[in-house]
């Protein structure tokens, strides 16, 4: 996948002053010297009287507006705009909301310019952060673009306070301006732990009156979402999606793409100039489903789980293996991670919860997900083991689902390590003819081939084979894999016709058992295509190739 263009430099940012060029209108008379002029003020598009761009105000500025002067100006003065500019990393971020959206990421620059509507002097006697919600982070795409160094940070807010307030980061209010003169005042505003709905308050005195002018986005509260939720440490934190340079499979943004909606603040038209403030839908645009509740100190995280099991309970489909369930178990596992994101969450009970987990690990992996499965799985074998034990079966059937997402990131030395250590556990507390047990002494093998030792693996899987049919049966899904896995070796050891003949047979059997549309069933039809173009049989080759792709 390509990267971004990259923005241009400046972005608009530095300019001149913001008397749109029309000098020649604005004398000073001879006995008044001139208005000292300051540097880096800058407004865009036209001709403008006097404006102030604020981020908070602690005490009055006063500023004057040229022109008419109505009833309707006095009653509401102040006219208000928003444009953005990156915090200190340009980066594009879509939370995974149904359907996936962008939101602003935390410490992202909003510029807030305000103009006046009347010719009377008005006073700005206070600006105030309002949080309006707080809800837990859902999971989301973080894609780091370009950097970008921001000068001056004149104010920030921290939200993860319980009263935010704006916070002057060098020269503080009051400040004045002229007609000539535009101040610019940056409010950065922070949040580490919770998606945050907020607006600016600005308190406004002019003509013996007093009022307020709420400032927010087209009616909609402005939105920051807390990107140090997606980092545990260097590592991406359960909510993460894994990407980096490129997006991972699975994650919010190629969901948002596919629909043909923009997938970045930062586009190229907006690289030259600060993009306006998002048209994007508030957290009452997000389904219920996957939209957190609002959160205080008190929220009970066993409500939350209670409603995942219950969407659960509703799923059409319920088997992660079948594309099909996709969607559903998307907004499941949004939830999920969701609640393991909580440090005060215990995740061992109810025993019906822990069997979802194990269902939701085996979607990430199937989709593709998994760089948030590893961080899942981690986390549930690690409190698993503690408070049900290392050798409880939901506990191994846990730490196979996060071994096999280590296998999807190609961390292959870590995966056999964990299913080498997994195998003697599941054999003593299960029995070497349990499901469980058999699956990872299959993945077992399949780790050890995927690191060379092709030879080691066909011998394991053979006996693997060989006991899954005794205690599973021939047809069983979980046997046609381990036979599948047995044909793969069998072809890095050059032994074609063997692997043909198990390849054949696993195919008739998948075709059987679980249909002709079953992801299995297609995979196996890959691998014999493979298989035969490898041994030269081109037309049977073709043959199954156009039935694969006579399927879904």
């Amino acid at each position: 996948m390509s990267e971004h263009d990259r923005p241009a430099a400046g972005g608009g940012i530095d300019g001149g002053d913001g008397g749109g060029g029309d000098e020649a209108s604005r004398r000073t008379p001879d006995n008044v010297a001139p208005a000292p002029r300051k540097d880096g003020n800058y407004i865009s598009g036209g001709h403008f009287g006097n404006a102030v761009l604020a981020g908070t105000v602690h005490g009055g500025v006063t500023f004057n507006h040229g022109g008419g002067d109505t009833p309707s100006d006095l009653e509401d003065p102040v006219i208000a705009s928003v444009q953005l500019r990156p915090g200190g990393t340009l980066a594009d971020l879509v939370v995974d909301a149904d359907p996936p959206r962008v939101m602003v990421p935390s410490g992202t620059v909003h510029i807030i310019t305000l103009e006046a509507r009347t010719n009377r002097a008005v006073v700005l006697d206070a600006a105030r952060p309002v949080v309006l919600a707080r809800r837990p982070p859902r999971p989301a795409c973080l894609l780091i673009r370009i950097g970008a160094k921001i000068e001056p940070r004149r104010f920030i807010t921290d939200f993860d306070v319980r009263v935010p307030q704006m916070q002057a980061q060098g020269a503080d209010f009051p400040f004045s301006i002229s007609a000539a003169d535009v101040e610019q005042f940056w409010f950065e505003p922070i949040a580490r732990t919770h998606e945050i709905s907020w607006q600016l308050e600005l308190d406004w005195t002019c003509a013996g009156r007093r009022g307020t002018t709420v400032i927010n986005n087209n009616g909609e509260p402005f939105e920051v979402y807390p990107v140090d939720a997606l980092y545990d440490g260097r590592k991406p934190s359960v909510l993460s999606s894994g990407c980096s340079l490129h997006h991972a499979q699975g994650c919010p943004s190629l969901l948002l793409e596919e629909s043909g909606a923009p997938t970045s603040l930062w586009t190229p038209a907006t690289a030259s100039s600060r993009p306006s403030y998002p048209a994007v839908g508030g957290p009452q645009a997000a389904d219920a489903a996957t939209a957190p509740p609002n959160c205080s100190e008190d929220d009970d995280p066993e409500d939350l789980q209670r409603h995942v099991l219950a969407l659960h309970a509703g799923f059409a489909v319920s088997d992660p293996e079948l594309p099909a369930s996709w969607p559903d178990y998307r907004k499941l596992a949004s939830l999920v991670r969701i609640l393991f994101n909580r440090p005060d969450y215990r995740s061992h009970e109810p025993q019906e919860f822990r069997a979802l987990l194990v269902q939701v690990l085996r979607y990430l992996y199937v989709s593709g997900q998994h760089e948030p499965g590893v961080a899942l799985g981690r986390i549930a074998r690690a409190a698993w083991s503690e408070t049900l034990g290392e050798d409880h079966p939901d506990t191994l059937a846990a730490a196979n689902r996060l071994a096999g997402c280590l296998v999807g990131l190609r961390k292959y030395a870590e995966a056999r390590d964990q299913f080498a250590d997994l195998l003697p556990r599941c054999e003593r507390a299960l029995g070497w003819e349990d499901p469980l047990t058999l699956t990872v002494a299959s993945n077992l093998c399949g780790c050890l081939s995927a690191l060379g030792a092709h030879e080691e693996a066909r011998q394991q899987c053979e006996d693997v084979l060989r006991r899954s049919r005794l205690a599973l049966g021939p047809d069983d899904p979980r046997t046609l894999r381990a036979a599948s896995n047995l044909a793969i070796f069998l072809r890095h050891l050059d032994d074609h016709q063997a692997a043909l003949a198990v390849s054949e047979d696993t195919l008739l059997r998948y075709r059987r058992v679980l249909g002709e549309d079953h992801p299995d069933t297609q995979h196996a039809k890959r691998d014999l295509i493979a298989l035969l173009r490898e041994l030269g049989e081109d037309d049977r080759a073709q043959a199954v190739a156009e039935d694969l792709r006579a399927g879904p």
